[in-house]
C-alpha cells in the first residue's frame, strides 16, 4: 500500500495524520481481507513534506510500531534533505531501518516486491 503526505507534519497534524493512515490500513485490510494477501509494506511517499518537528518524528515513531504490531513494515520513499536529516538526529532511520528509506517510490516498490517474491 503506498500513501503520500501532502504537507509538512507538525504538532498540529501529526496525531491525524499518523490516525489516517491507520484507518485506511484497517479499510483496506477488510476490502482486500477476502481476496487479496494481507499488505505486507506500508511505503510513506514524503516529496511533498518539506519539514517534520518532534511531533511528526514521534508519529513516525508510533506509527511504525502500530504497523510492527500488525506484521506490516514502514517503508519511506522521497523524504527531502531537511526530513531525512531530522529522520537520521532522531533515530528513526535506526528504528524503522536504513533499508526501508528510498530515494524514489520506483525504488522503494522494487525493493518491496523482491522481498515478496523472496518469502514465497
Amino acid at each position: 500500500m503506498i500513501v503520500r503526505i501532502d504537507s509538512a507534519v507538525y504538532f498540529s497534524n501529526s496525531n491525524y495524520i499518523k490516525e489516517r493512515i491507520l484507518r485506511w490500513l484497517v479499510d483496506e485490510e477488510q476490502l482486500k481481507e477476502a481476496y487479496l494477501p494481507s499488505i505486507q509494506f506500508l511505503i510513506v511517499e514524503m516529496s511533498p513534506v518539506t519539514d517534520i518537528d518532534t511531533s511528526g518524528i514521534h508519529a513516525l515513531e508510533e506509527l511504525h510500531r502500530g504497523l510492527q504490531k500488525r506484521d506490516i513494515q514502514l517503508v519511506l520513499a522521497n523524504p527531502g534533505p531537511v526530513v531525512i536529516d531530522k529522520i537520521h538526529a532522531s533515530h528513526v532511520s535506526t528504528l524503522i531501518g536504513e533499508d526501508r528509506i528510498f530515494l524514489t517510490v520506483a525504488d522503494a516498490v522494487s525493493s518491496c516486491s523482491l522481498k515478496l517474491v523472496e518469502e514465497a
